[in-house]
C-alpha cells in the first residue's frame, strides 16, 4: 500500500513533547517546554509516525543566538540584528528519524515542508544554525545565506547563518541538488568498492 507523507504544525501537547523528545534524542539538546509554547511548532507524519519536525520562533530570545553563541558574543549578535530593522524568524530544533536517512523522497518532502513554512510563517529575514559540520555546508550552499558567526561550545563547532526569506525556496532547493550529488557519489563510491571486492573475491 502506498502511503503519502503529511506535514503540519502541532498544538496538541503530547505531540509537541513527542517533537521535542525526538530531537533531544537526535541532537542531546534539552529545549524549555515554554519555548515549544511560545512559536510555531511544526511536524511530518509518515504511515501514521512523526518523522520530522522543527520549531519557527520569533521571540526577544533567540534560541539561536542562546545555545550557539558564547555569553562574549551574544549581546553584540543581537545588537547587530536590531541594527538591520528587520523582525527575523529563527528554524531551530530540525530532526529527521535517522531511519530514514536512506529514504531520499522523505528527506526531500520534510525540507520542502520547512521551505513552505517559512515562506507563509517566517518573517523577512531569517536565522539559523547548528553544530553539525555536515548541515553548516547544507546551509553555505544556500544563496545568499550569510554566516554571521562561528563558535566553539562544549568542545563542538558551531555557525550561525541568515538570508532574507524570499531566497528560502531557492535555497532549499539548492540544499536538495547538493544532497543529491552527495548520494550518487556515495552510490558510486559503493558500487566500486563492491566490484574491487568481487574482482578479488574478498568478503566483509
Amino acid at each position: 500500500m502506498f502511503h503519502l507523507p503529511s506535514f503540519r504544525r502541532i498544538t496538541q501537547p503530547q505531540d509537541v513533547d513527542q517533537s521535542a523528545a525526538a530531537y533531544l534524542h537526535c541532537s542531546g539538546f534539552k529545549v524549555p517546554q515554554a519555548y515549544y509554547a511560545s512559536n510555531q511548532v511544526f511536524a511530518v507524519y509518515w504511515k501514521g509516525a512523526m518523522i520530522g519536525g522543527f520549531v519557527l520562533g520569533t521571540g526577544a530570545k533567540l534560541r539561536t543566538l542562546e545555545v550557539f553563541a558564547n555569553d562574549e558574543c551574544r549581546e553584540t549578535l543581537y545588537q547587530n540584528l536590531q541594527k538591520t530593522a528587520l523582525k527575523h524568524t529563527e528554524m531551530c530544533c530540525f530532526w529527521i528519524d535517522s531511519r530514514l536517512r536512506n529514504k531520499t523522497s522523505l528527506n526531500f518532502f520534510v525540507w520542502l515542508c520547512v521551505a513552505y513554512a517559512l515562506r507563509v510563517y517566517g518573517s523577512e529575514q531569517l536565522i539559523f544554525g547548528t553544530n553539525s559540520g555536515r548541515l553548516a555546508t547544507l546551509y553555505s550552499a544556500a544563496p545568499k545565506s550569510a554566516l554571521l558567526h562561528t563558535d566553539l561550545i562544549n568542545h563542538k563547532q558551531t555557525y550561525i547563518f541568515s538570508g532574507p526569506r524570499k531566497n528560502c525556496l531557492s535555497g532549499v532547493t539548492h540544499i536538495l541538488g547538493y544532497k543529491i550529488k552527495r548520494l550518487l557519489a556515495l552510490r558510486a563510491n559503493a558500487k566500486t568498492q563492491t566490484t574491487v571486492s568481487g574482482r578479488f573475491c574478498t568478503t566483509v
